[in-house]
């Protein structure tokens, strides 16, 4: 039976997070499609892991794979790939800032005021309520844009490439990077990791735009025009008021409204030189500057810092699929005391309800007021078994006037602790999950046990992950599902 003990020589304790370690785990798995990973069997069941939950035992087990199969670099791929793509969109965000800037500047002595601001904020801002309103109505393509049809598609395009490629180390690799995609890129940590991503790369545009535009403003003396074809000049004047107002308070100076009138195109007549004095150009390019801080980096920031908030706490809110058929075999290999049990005599043995085939406890008992519940077990079993008390049996559920009974008794206990026995032999079908639905409703804590008759009794993977499917419909956690023997 494989085992989570290490060689010597590798420690098993290395920290990290726990969605660093979940990752691991979820690559590992998918490095298992392709083909089983052989770990070393180094007694099992001592005391270092009896105590271990389900999911210490896989991480465990994951750093023990990746040290005897020298899995480091491969692992790692996909994470070294994303920093050199990340290192290359932000160059280019800040090439784009900067061309930005260079390109609202008409000619070498003057500065378009109003399209310097549209070239600079206006798409920024444009984004931004898209992605306001991608969080509202909790759309993925509104959030993230082009970018989550990226991460959509790198994950199919691998699988396709692994498919085309006959080398199995190219297979190997590509399942990892494809893991690394998935659990980074979708669900709540990749909605957050991409505006994250989205937010980081629009600050890099605006700083380059800045800084860029706060270097020709210092080498260079401009003059600040404005024009429009269709537009009235009140309407330019009234934006500009409206912006000017928390400039103002944050001490910026802004032009007045005769200013914004002189400076229009055209406003002087063609033999005139429209020339600025020197505290006209300072309100000017103060009233830039600020424009830009205010209305473009700092709210990007205060959503990073938002952004970055929400990914924190979603990727410690991720979990993995216990409930999938590869983390079902996985439990039954490294978790026998906590998936089987016998049930015992009452008059020979200490009062508990599982005993474990070893001597060191099972690390997931029942609590001794456990409530159980039988359904639909059959003629070949019976019922209660002899080591459950009376008091905590409320009998069988065999038609509908047993279950209303069950659950009249029910109704007399304040969010209790339902135990439901059922038999292993059988498939689950959706008249049982409302009949364990019904008797779960109201319970604090959730049970599932697949009674079987004998040791050798077999039960299909593919039963095994209905019944686990049902628990995970019933909202019955993976550890309180349970295989006990009758026998």
């Amino acid at each position: 039976m494989p085992g989570i003990q290490c060689k010597k020589g590798f420690n098993p304790s290395v920290i990290n997070s726990n969605f660093d370690k979940r990752l691991l785990i979820e690559q590992i798995r998918y490095l298992e499609t392709q083909h089983p990973l052989a770990c070393d069997t180094e007694e099992p069941f001592s005391d270092f892991n009896v105590h271990r939950d389900f999911e210490d035992r896989l991480w465990l087990r994951a750093q023990c794979l990746v040290e005897q199969h020298g899995l480091s670099s491969l692992l790692g791929r996909a994470a070294r790939l994303s920093r050199y793509v990340r290192t290359l969109v932000f160059v280019v965000a800040a090439l784009l800032g900067a061309l930005g800037s260079v390109y609202a500047i008409t000619d070498s002595d003057t500065i378009n005021i109003y399209w310097l601001l549209l070239v600079l904020l206006g798409f920024n801002l444009l984004s931004m309520l898209l992605w306001l309103t991608g969080i509202s109505l909790n759309s993925e393509g509104l959030t993230s844009g082009m970018l989550a049809r990226l991460t959509g598609w790198l994950p199919g395009y691998l699988k396709h490439r692994s498919q085309a490629n006959d080398s199995a180390n190219n297979k190997t690799s590509t399942q990892a990077d494809r893991a690394w995609l998935h659990c980074q890129f979708s669900g709540a940590v990749g909605k957050w990791q991409l505006s994250k991503l989205s937010h980081q790369l629009w600050l890099t545009y605006l700083f380059t735009g800045l800084v860029f535009l706060v270097l020709l403003l210092m080498v260079r003396q401009y003059d600040f025009v404005w024009g429009t074809t269709l537009l009235s000049d009140s309407i330019f004047i009234k934006i500009t008021d409206v912006l000017s107002m928390p400039l103002d308070s944050l001490g910026f100076a802004t032009p007045s409204p005769e200013l914004i009138h002189a400076t229009r195109i055209g406003s002087l007549p063609p033999d005139a030189a429209q020339t600025l004095t020197a505290e006209h150009r300072t309100h000017w390019a103060q009233f830039l500057l600020g424009s830009l801080l205010c209305f473009g980096i700092a709210p990007r920031i205060l959503l990073l810092g938002w952004s970055a908030m929400m990914c924190r706490r979603a990727k410690h809110r991720f979990t993995l699929d216990y409930y999938l058929p590869y983390y079902i075999n996985l439990r039954q290999r490294l978790m026998p005391l906590a998936s089987h049990g016998e049930i015992v005599d009452a008059d020979s043995s200490p009062p508990t309800i599982a005993k474990p085939r070893v001597k060191t406890p099972a690390p997931h008992a029942l609590p001794v007021d456990t409530l159980w519940v039988a359904v639909e077990l059959g003629d070949n079993m019976h019922w209660p078994p002899a080591s459950i008390n009376k008091v905590s049996d409320l009998g069988q559920v065999v038609d509908r006037a047993s279950l209303e009974l069950v659950l009249q008794r029910l109704q007399g206990n304040k969010h209790p602790i339902v135990a439901v026995a059922v038999s292993s032999a059988r498939s689950p079908d959706r008249g049982v999950q409302r009949t364990i639905t019904g008797l779960m409703s109201n319970s604090a804590q959730r049970w599932l046990v697949l009674l079987k008759e004998h040791t050798d009794e077999p039960v299909s993977s593919t039963r095994l992950a209905a019944w686990y499917r049902l628990a995970e419909t019933c909202n019955v956690p993976a550890d309180h599902v349970i295989t006990m023997i009758m026998e």
